[in-house]
């Protein structure tokens, strides 16, 4: 019986141990309980400054239309005071919507599709920057890998098979990059207008080159397999219109995801710089763009842009030759020409307006250099034309 039961002193420190672990497991069930109040306390109060924004908002509205109507009966006194309340209610209205970021909300229908009703709202700002972060670290080092890939295989295109690799490639790394910056979105990104559709239009671009280059026939060779022709399968090309324009597309993929790292980089360093000045918010991130928030110094990016998006207007001139010959029997050229017209169009648009934007904000002295420095009229020309309308001035230059 002694022999079952053991040692004496090594039951008693068993017996301690046991207890011990009794203990700190109680506290630990107790330390969960305490969470999951919170949590609910927590979810409570979410609810109710949700409710509150929205009433707020709505108050912040209609202070504003009876400050209209006091406005233009308004004394001069009494209109500062209207003008330090519209101050006011703006830095209010400001404060609302960095509360609104914080808050959990409901998915978009992009999310809804693809995750069901997760919630992908982060709860406090750390997480949002760092997923942010990983967001930014993802882009650029794929962009890396996919444009060294398109490079290998602009110089080496003899195996068929790694081109169904590269284009699986590119349409997992857009829908990637579309559901990232959709849950950056849900957390306070700002992104609008074009840049936010930009990405889904360039992933049906890309599982419609997949589906030109029919990419199952490699992945796939059952019938070559059978007929023993499996790696006469694999070195051949897709068709005649996919080889015509294979190598022009690989170099255009390289280019594009050049100049894309490139802006990341310089788009980087100047958001670096915005924030620490508190010109930026915390959550703005890199776009494949000319934004307003960059520096003049970066508009040399400009002609990286432009060119690459006069390559894609050359792109959709050599499918739609292609569509149009004889020999192409497959939909896919005409469609890819269409939306590469329709991505250089809301590029170059977006651009310039951009650019437009930025020159109105330059002081009438930097505009005058610019227009000085980049106009078609020779500078003699302009002085002679000067001389004949103010030839005053003119004698007055020549005395000095």
């Amino acid at each position: 019986m002694s022999s079952i039961l053991g040692n004496p002193s090594n039951m008693n420190e068993m017996n301690e141990l046991v207890a011990k672990f009794e203990s700190e497991f109680s506290a630990f069930e107790k330390r969960y309980d305490d969470y999951t109040e919170l949590s609910g306390k927590i979810r409570t109060q979410q609810n109710a400054c949700k409710r509150d924004i929205k009433h707020y908002k709505m108050y912040i509205k209609m202070l504003h239309s009876k400050l209209a109507k006091i406005e233009p009966i308004a004394s001069q006194e009494e209109q500062l005071q209207i003008s330090l309340m519209r101050n006011s209610f703006e830095d209010k209205w400001l404060t609302l919507r960095e509360v609104e970021d914080c808050l959990p909300k409901q998915n978009g229908l992009y999310l809804r599709i693809i995750l069901g009703p997760v919630d992908v709202s982060f709860n406090n700002k750390q997480d949002k920057f760092e997923y942010k972060n990983n967001y930014e670290n993802f882009k650029i080092t794929v962009s890396a890998i996919i444009s060294l890939f398109a490079l290998f295989l602009y110089f080496f295109n003899s195996i068929s098979l790694l081109d169904s690799i590269f284009h699986l490639l590119i349409v997992w790394y857009y829908c990637t990059l579309t559901i990232r910056e959709r849950i950056l979105m849900q957390n306070g990104s700002r992104i609008k207008g074009w840049w936010a559709t930009y990405h889904f239009i360039l992933t049906v671009e890309a599982a419609v080159m997949l589906i030109w280059y029919d990419f199952l026939r490699d992945m796939f060779p059952l019938k070559d397999l059978l007929h023993h022709h499996a790696l006469v399968m694999f070195c051949r090309p897709s068709s005649r219109s996919y080889s015509e324009f294979r190598d022009q597309f690989m170099f255009y993929s390289f280019y594009i995801l050049i100049v894309q790292c490139m802006q990341y980089y310089y788009q980087m360093g100047c958001l670096y710089k915005l924030r620490a000045l508190g010109q930026r918010p915390s959550m703005d991130i890199t776009v494949d763009g000319y934004m307003t928030w960059m520096s003049s110094r970066l508009s040399f990016v400009l002609v990286f842009l432009l060119s690459a998006y006069a390559f894609q207007i050359y792109n959709a001139y050599s499918l739609y030759c292609i569509a149009k010959a004889p020999y192409c029997q497959e939909w896919q050229p005409g469609v890819v020409a269409l939306i590469y017209t329709f991505t250089a169009t809301g590029n170059l648009i977006t651009t310039l307006l951009v650019v437009k934007s930025k020159m109105a904000l330059l002081n009438p002295s930097k505009r005058g250099f610019l227009r000085k420095k980049y106009s078609t009229v020779f500078h003699s020309d302009v002085s002679g034309v000067a001389s004949k309308q103010y030839p005053e001035a003119s004698e007055s230059a020549k005395e000095k």
